[in-house]
């Protein structure tokens, strides 16, 4: 009786699992991806207008190299001679 009882069990897990994945779970993972496709659409929308520019107007992006005293140079000259043999 204890071994039909088991197979019972697992035959209703099995079945459920197989519901579960063959239908909650898409949609599950429909609404997700519907709500982060919304979500990038409204900040993508907010960057626009951040950045929305009047006809003529010009804007230079230009960030100049952060000059060192403590630079290191190209390094230092040496001297050779080639060695015949």
């Amino acid at each position: 009786m204890a071994l039909l009882r088991t197979i019972l069990i697992l035959i209703i897990i099995y079945y459920v699992v197989q519901i579960f994945t063959r239908y909650i779970l898409p949609a599950l993972f429909t609404s997700y991806m519907d709500d982060k496709m919304n979500e990038f659409s409204t900040k993508q929308k907010k960057q626009q207008k951040k950045t929305a520019k009047r006809e003529g107007e010009i804007t230079i992006d230009y960030i100049p190299e952060k000059s060192s005293k403590n630079k290191p140079g190209k390094g230092e000259y040496v001297d050779y001679e080639e060695v015949k043999e």
